[in-house]
Formats: C-alpha cells, sequence, structure tokens
C-alpha cells in the first residue's frame, strides 16, 4: 500500500512539473528548416540573407484611392518601425510630371487598376519572425480609413500560428466527447473509461512537457500529437483492464487478479507499444527532418503511455476497484455468436479475396500522387484567404523566386535574364540589367539601386512566375530554371517555392523505400521475438501492409492527392498501431489453440479480443476523422483523413482477413510451433 501511495504521489509531482512546461515549448512554423543543412535551399536561404540581410514581402491592396492618396499613404507607411521599403509605381515614373493617364499601360496596371493600388512592402524581419504580426499590425492600424486586403507569406504564417494555439484544444475538445462515447458503450463499468483516461493523460501531459528538452516542435507535430498519442495508446490500458476482468472472475484476492492480469497481459501491451514506437522511429531517418520532429515526439509518447500503463494503471484499478465493482453494468458491445461460423465457411473465398486485393492495392498504391510543399491553405471564409482572392481577382496571382548568381560576370547576367524572360511561365524578371543599361558601369550607379540587387559575391534576380500550385508544371519548371541558370554559371542557387517543393519531393522519395523497410524490418523482428515465430510475423505484417496499400489505392481511384509527409506519417502508425490489433488476436489464438480445435481456438480469441480491438481501431479512426473534418491546417487535416479510413480498413481486414488466415494455415503454424518446442525441449 506505502509503495504505491509513494509512486502515485512521484507521478502527480513529475505530471505538474512537466505540465507547467508546456507553454514553454517553442513551436516551428517554418518546414525548411528541416531541409538538410547541405540542401540547396537550406544554402541558398543564408547565402541569400548573408548577402542582402533578412527580408519578408507583403503586398498591400488600396481600393478606392487617388494617385496621391497612394503617395501620401506611402509616406506614413515608411515611418514604421521595420518597413525597410515600399515600391509603387511612382517609384518607376515620375507622377508629379507625368500625368497618370499617360504612363505605359503594362507598366501602370501592375499597380494601379479600377482605382485600386497595389504596393509591396519590405519588411526587414524574417516571414517567421514573431515581431513582424506586430509591424503588420501598426500598418492595419495606419489603413484604418481604409478598404485594403493584404497577402504575403507573413501573413499566411500568422493564421498559421493563430490556427495551431486553438487546434489542440479544439480537436481534443472534439475528440474527447466520441472517445468517452465509445468506451461508456463498450466498458463493463461506468468508472472504467475515467479510469483509463487518467492513465493515458498522465502520460499525454508528460510527452507535451518533456518537449521542452527538444530544440522546437513543428506546428503539424504539436497539432496532432496529442489526440494521436490518445488513440493509438488506449490499447494498452484496455489490454490490461480487460484481462484484469477476466482474472479477477477465477479469484477474490484483487491483488492477485491484478499481479496475473499483468503478467499475462504483458507480452501483448510490449509488443503492440513497440510495434508503434519503431513505426516512428524509422521517421527519424528521413533525411527531411520534419520525420524526425514527428517520430521522436509521437514514439516519445507511446513510450510514455507503455510505462504509464504498466506503473499507474495498475495502481489506480487498485485504489478505484470498489468504486469499479459499484458501477458495473451490462456489456453494450459484444461479439457476434456466430461469427467465427460463417467466417470458417468462406475461409478459402476470402483468403484469395485477400490476396487479390494485396497485389491490385500494391500496383494502384505505387500510382499515387502526392504533395510535397507547404501546401497551407485555409477555410475560405477566413481574412487571410478573402484577401488573397480579393487581391488576385485584380492583380493576378503568381510566386516570388530569388536566382543568385555570381557578381563579376555581367554579359552572362544579361544573356540568363534574357532566356528567362522568354519562359512561358515567368510573368517578369527584375534585375539590374533590367532595370538599367547594363553598359553602365556600377560604379556610376547610386549606391541605393546597385545594393537592392548586387552583394558581396552574388547578384539576385528575382522572378514572377504564374505557376502558384504543386504539380508537374511546376517541377517542369523548376527543371527548366536549373538548364537555364546551369548553362551560364557552375555555382547559383535558386530560392522560392518551386525549387524548394522539387528539392523536397527529391528528398523525400529518394527516403521513402528506406523508410518503409526499415519500419516494416523493425515490427517483424519485435514480432518475431514476441511470438517466437518467423511465419507468424509474416502474416500479420502482411495483413496490415495489404490494409495500407488498399487505403492508398483509394486515393489513385479517386484522383486524391495527399501531402506526401501525411503517407509516411499515416504508413508508420497504419502498420506499427494497428497491427496491435491483429497482435492480440493472434496471441489469444495461438494462446487457446495449444488446448483446443481451430474452431474453438479462433472463436475463443474473437470474442475475446472482439471488444478491445473494436473500441482502440473506433477510437483511432474517429480521433482520425475528427482531424480531418474540423482541423484548419491543410496537412492535418490530409493526415487525418488518411488515418481514420486506415484505422477502419485494418480493424476490417484483421475482423475478416486475419482469422481466415489464421484457420486456412493452421496446419503450418503448428506444425512450426510443435518442431520449435520439440527442438526447445531437446535442447534442454
Amino acid at each position: 500500500m506505502v509503495k504505491r501511495i509513494v509512486i502515485l504521489v512521484i507521478v502527480v509531482l513529475t505530471t505538474l512539473l512537466f505540465s507547467i512546461l508546456i507553454p514553454k515549448v517553442e513551436t516551428n512554423y517554418d518546414l525548411t528548416t528541416y531541409l538538410p543543412q547541405d540542401s540547396e535551399t537550406r544554402e541558398g536561404i543564408d547565402t541569400l540573407e548573408n548577402e542582402f540581410g533578412v527580408h519578408s514581402l507583403i503586398e498591400l491592396q488600396i481600393n478606392d484611392i487617388s494617385v496621391d492618396e497612394v503617395i501620401a499613404v506611402k509616406l506614413f507607411l515608411n515611418e514604421i518601425e521595420h518597413v525597410e521599403q515600399i515600391i509603387w509605381l511612382d517609384d518607376y515614373v515620375d507622377l508629379s510630371l507625368v500625368p497618370i493617364s499617360l504612363v505605359d499601360e503594362s507598366l501602370k496596371s501592375a499597380f494601379y487598376k479600377d482605382q485600386k493600388a497595389l504596393m509591396q512592402i519590405s519588411i526587414g524581419l524574417d516571414a517567421y519572425d514573431l515581431e513582424v504580426e506586430s509591424v503588420i499590425n501598426l500598418i492595419k492600424d495606419e489603413l484604418r480609413v481604409y478598404d485594403y486586403a493584404l497577402r504575403g507569406e507573413a501573413l499566411m504564417n500568422i493564421e498559421n500560428r493563430h490556427i495551431a494555439n486553438q487546434e489542440v484544444i479544439k480537436i481534443m475538445l472534439l475528440i474527447l466527447p466520441v472517445v468517452l462515447i465509445i468506451m461508456f458503450v463498450a466498458s463493463k463499468s461506468w468508472i472504467e473509461p475515467i479510469i483509463l483516461l487518467m492513465s493515458i493523460g498522465v502520460a499525454v501531459l508528460l510527452n507535451l512537457g518533456t518537449n521542452i528538452f527538444l530544440p522546437s516542435v513543428s506546428y503539424i507535430t504539436q497539432t496532432m500529437a496529442l489526440a494521436l498519442q490518445l488513440a493509438l495508446s488506449l490499447d494498452y490500458g484496455l489490454f490490461l483492464m480487460h484481462r484484469f476482468y477476466e482474472e479477477k472472475e477465477k479469484t477474490d484476492d484483487l491483488n492477485q487478479a491484478i499481479k496475473t492480469a499483468y503478467r499475462r497481459a504483458f507480452p501483448s501491451i510490449t509488443a503492440s507499444a513497440l510495434t508503434t514506437i519503431a513505426g516512428f522511429l524509422s521517421l527519424l531517418f528521413m533525411s527531411y527532418k520534419i520525420g524526425f520532429d514527428i517520430g521522436i515526439v509521437l514514439s516519445k509518447g507511446i513510450l510514455l503511455s507503455y510505462l504509464s500503463t504498466l506503473i499507474l494503471l495498475p495502481i489506480l484499478i487498485y485504489f478505484f476497484y470498489p468504486l469499479i465493482k459499484k458501477t458495473m453494468h451490462k456489456h453494450f458491445l459484444s461479439p457476434f455468436k456466430s461469427y467465427v461460423k460463417h467466417i470458417s465457411k468462406v475461409k478459402y473465398i476470402i483468403v484469395i479475396v485477400f490476396l487479390m486485393i494485396t497485389i491490385v492495392g500494391m500496383y494502384l498504391s505505387s500510382k499515387t500522387e502526392y504533395l510535397y510543399g507547404n501546401n497551407t491553405s485555409f477555410d475560405e471564409n477566413r481574412r487571410v484567404m478573402i484577401d488573397q482572392k480579393e487581391i488576385s481577382e485584380t492583380f493576378g496571382s503568381y510566386q516570388n523566386l530569388v536566382i543568385l548568381v555570381p557578381n563579376n560576370h555581367v554579359e552572362d547576367e544579361v544573356s540568363l535574364v534574357s532566356e528567362l524572360s522568354q519562359n512561358a511561365d515567368v510573368l517578369e524578371v527584375t534585375s539590374l540589367v533590367s532595370v538599367v543599361d547594363p553598359n553602365i558601369p556600377r560604379s556610376m550607379l547610386p549606391d541605393s539601386l546597385v545594393s537592392n540587387f548586387v552583394g558581396n559575391q552574388y547578384t539576385r534576380i528575382l522572378i514572377k512566375s504564374s505557376l502558384t500550385d504543386e504539380n508537374e508544371a511546376l517541377y517542369m519548371f523548376s527543371n527548366n530554371l536549373h538548364e537555364s541558370v546551369g548553362t551560364y554559371y557552375d555555382n547559383y542557387y535558386i530560392i522560392g517555392m518551386a525549387a524548394s517543393t522539387a528539392e523536397i519531393k527529391d528528398l523525400v522519395t529518394s527516403d521513402q523505400l528506406m523508410i518503409s523497410l526499415l519500419s516494416i524490418l523493425a515490427i517483424f523482428i519485435i514480432l518475431c521475438i514476441t511470438f517466437k515465430s518467423i511465419f507468424v510475423p509474416i502474416i500479420l505484417v502482411l495483413v496490415i501492409q495489404s490494409a495500407i496499400w488498399f487505403n492508398l489505392s483509394i486515393l489513385y481511384i479517386q484522383d486524391t492527392q495527399t501531402i506526401f509527409i501525411g503517407y509516411l506519417v499515416v504508413m508508420a502508425i497504419q502498420l506499427g498501431a494497428t497491427i496491435d490489433y491483429a497482435v492480440l488476436m493472434t496471441h489469444r489464438y495461438i494462446e487457446k489453440r495449444k488446448t483446443s480445435s481451430v474452431f474453438e481456438a479462433m472463436d475463443f480469441s474473437f470474442k475475446k479480443s472482439f471488444i478491445t480491438i473494436t473500441i482502440s481501431a473506433f477510437v483511432l479512426s474517429c480521433a482520425g476523422f475528427v482531424e480531418g473534418l474540423f482541423s484548419n491546417i491543410s496537412a492535418v487535416k490530409d493526415i487525418g483523413f488518411l488515418l481514420g479510413k486506415g484505422a477502419f480498413i485494418s480493424y476490417m481486414f484483421v475482423l475478416i482477413c486475419l482469422p481466415a488466415l489464421l484457420m486456412t494455415l493452421d496446419k503450418i503454424l503448428i506444425h512450426l510451433n510443435k518442431k520449435k518446442e520439440k527442438t526447445l525441449s531437446e535442447t534442454i
């Protein structure tokens, strides 16, 4: 008793300590920081900042405004701290001498159209700097009497930050009631769901608090980690709780029932936790380090949930047992009595259909297309999206890119600018050689002009491209840029969405096979140790991998693209976590098969594992669909929908295909088991 109280006090104090640290964990919204340090994009960004300083660009459209008013607005906005430069039509034409009606239409329409003015504001801060929001708020204060719209990367980052800060609480408020309803329906006691959530809740708080030891956590990880940890680690408590009920029916000794349940549930809990952790740890080996971020946080969370189940839950069961006993109720969820009988009759048909689905799924899943960039999008009714649409309708939409080339080859620069201008996807090319006559010595030009384009070692060429969406055209455009620039320079950098997206695609696709093989191999080895067999893990991994291929095939059939990092995360979860369902059912089958027939063992296994598997699968699936339906972050929505479908598909495969496979292959399984036992006895 004293030992239990001491452990409980230590757990509570530790949880309180790390809960206090949760708000101090730094969140990272810049996904380019996860690129390898030697990547072209990372080096290019560092070089650009070293040569020209740190800048972020936003665009401001003011409606129903005269030319004189625009010039006046420029003057007072220029007074705001960190606003370095505001570019408008008057920087190209002296509007005090030339009437607006006489300005060349192609030039004027880029800045002034239908009484609407478009300015480009350069802020001397990184687009992810928290202080940028203060600067933008000051700009908004100065414009309060005007009808205006703003767009730019900094605006999207601010919106992302606001949404991410609200997402965790919102998602949990939506998921918790769903989880509680599922658990109340499937529980034997009204207090059971509360005890399980207390155990997992401690692990969740510890996981969020221990993120303080990491330099930062990505907003994607932060948003989904809490819900996923809850949904993924619920199995462990269910395994122990349901085993406890079984053992308590055999004895009146509470301590003995807890100890026996602990001992008998330990292999399944450990195997389940290790397979889930292995799935996430495989992400640590990605070159694109967002995988490390997601993998380390979620694997740490699963480990803490595992430890909480083994250390805290038995203590909670002990202290709450009188309440558990008082609140016992009839099971609302129970397995179908003749289910295995029906499966047994058509087991060969199920196996044939399963193999066909596996082959077709493997083929179709290989054709699924993914998105690789930071494809941030929000609900259309949010102000940032309304503003973006408004500016695009008047002045069009485009993507900015920067090319850095050595600054000592003016002739090559002229040729390159000329070639880039002829590219059908390029709207505008701006460089020093396009602004002034390249024959004029640069030493004779104003420093304020030269410093905009020429650094210590590099010259920058600014490009506006009509391609704003990630697709094959964007990848081809990126390749064409590299070919064009590479014709004139060996040493250069291309910075922008097109270049970074293409590089991320190359990185993660090269990692894909390695990550998949590492994940499968690690889980396979864990299962081999758990079941002391090679044959059983092959069956289990095949069932879940087939479910994964089936899940991805749906994307191909629907002609739907999803983010690639979402695919990797869901693959790790679906393989590492939903294999728990197969582990539990197979463990109970092998346990009972030692003393019973094939049918009796399968019937026993199904009835003893059905409720646990159903609760776990439905909680994980609902958690995924809740994130998919209600998250305002596009990456999290993609992961949520893919996970929701994946968990349910794995559940169906385990309930339908796994029993058929185990019964069909029973002779091989039993023969190998007997052979192993004989070898062990001879060795002894």
